[in-house]
């Protein structure tokens, strides 16, 4: 019996698939149909490259192979893009697993991680359950990182130092110089590990402020990447570590198989070499973040200096209310995090609003209104 399909229904089905995937990515939805406006999470509403999609749809049917080449591939193109050979690169499923294995490779009992309060806590409390510590330094009166205290809060347990560049949750960006003077003066027994998850995002981009340059000065320096942010690919699922090869080395002893999915390495790759598409996106987080500054200025809020996906302003009301009835109004917003125990009353009116696109944060600013009763 012939079993074979027919060619004229192959087509069909190929053309149903590609309306499905066409289809999902032009509404640019959550899968969740129930879901509110999210602007609590830092997710890229703006979209990917195209480019990423029609790769991914023309190999979709190899998805019954492992196809590891490409995850070869986007290490080939990542280190091009870095200036590294291609083992400074650490490939992984988003950047997440880059700090979660930097913590497992670096902490145990007795070693601390020196950080800033409020900051980003994954690799902070991965650090803690591995048995280490944590060392907090307050952020400067601009809300951005005081070099001057994390330089004084090392000592000859510290095992890492943490820094989010543009800070997370507060969204102030490092001076560049500043950075790679604290990381090149850094004791040589400490990991300086540097997260640039939205540094593309940043008014003046990646090239002025990046200090991945650093990792063939300094052995003990780590710079991690993601695709979730300005390559708009969180669901995805694809990052790189960037880092010397012997440090690099001390992360695998713990790696269970955390390397992108084919389907994500090709939609990594082609995100990287469209970077004229990751300026457009660049450009509307620009003018909505601009959009969104005027609009808390007009309520008299006061807010961190933001140049990532997100804004940190001062509500003046507790901000568990302030997200309760926000998401009475279907908008998702969230509160600062990373923070330093028993400060916790420093930061109870501030409120992290992620970027969306205008009609969202039009959408954001009346249900703001609502809440606080501004309007």
């Amino acid at each position: 019996m012939n079993c074979s399909i027919p060619s004229s229904r192959r087509f069909v089905g190929v053309a149903s698939l590609l309306t499905v995937i066409l289809g999902a990515s032009l509404r640019a939805a959550p899968t969740d149909p129930d879901s509110p406006v999210r602007l609590g999470s830092n997710e890229n509403a703006f979209g990917y490259t195209p480019k990423a999609k029609e790769a991914m749809i023309a190999a979709i049917e190899s998805g019954n192979y492992y196809n590891r080449n490409e995850v070869d591939e986007m290490v080939k193109i990542a280190a091009a893009k870095e200036g590294v050979q291609p083992d400074f690169i650490y490939p992984t499923a988003g950047s997440g697993p880059v700090l979660e294995l930097t913590a497992a490779a670096f902490s145990k009992p007795g070693l601390n991680i020196v950080t800033t309060t409020p900051g980003y806590p994954q690799l902070t409390g991965s650090f803690a359950k591995w048995g280490g510590t944590i060392k907090y330094t307050p952020v400067n009166a601009k809300m951005g990182y005081d070099f001057a205290a994390l330089a004084a809060a090392i000592d000859e347990n510290t095992a890492i130092v943490y820094i989010c560049n543009p800070n997370n949750p507060t969204g102030v960006l490092a001076d560049p110089a500043e950075l790679r003077k604290f990381i090149m003066m850094a004791p040589p027994h400490v990991l300086v590990f540097v997260d640039e998850a939205y540094l593309e995002l940043a008014d003046t981009g990646l090239l002025p402020n990046t200090v991945a340059p650093l990792v063939k000065l300094r052995k003990n320096l780590i710079v991690s990447r993601t695709f979730s942010k300005a390559y708009a690919l969180a669901g995805l699922r694809a990052g790189y570590g960037i880092g010397n090869p012997e440090t690099l080395a001390k992360l695998k002893k713990y790696d269970l198989g955390l390397a992108p999915s084919f389907l994500a390495a090709i939609a990594a790759q082609e995100a990287m070499k469209d970077q004229e598409y990751m300026e457009l996106n660049r450009k509307r987080y620009a003018e909505v973040r601009n959009y969104t500054k005027k609009e808390l200025d007009r309520m008299g809020l006061t807010y961190a200096d933001p140049q990532g996906a997100f804004i940190l302003f001062k509500s003046g009301m507790n901000s568990a209310e302030v997200q309760k009835k926000m998401l009475a109004e279907n908008i998702m917003v969230t509160r600062p995090f990373g923070i330093q125990p028993g400060d916790e009353s420093k930061y109870a009116d501030w409120v992290r609003v992620s970027l969306g696109t205008k009609e969202e944060m039009q959408l954001f600013v009346s249900a703001l209104e609502k809440t606080l009763g501004k309007n």
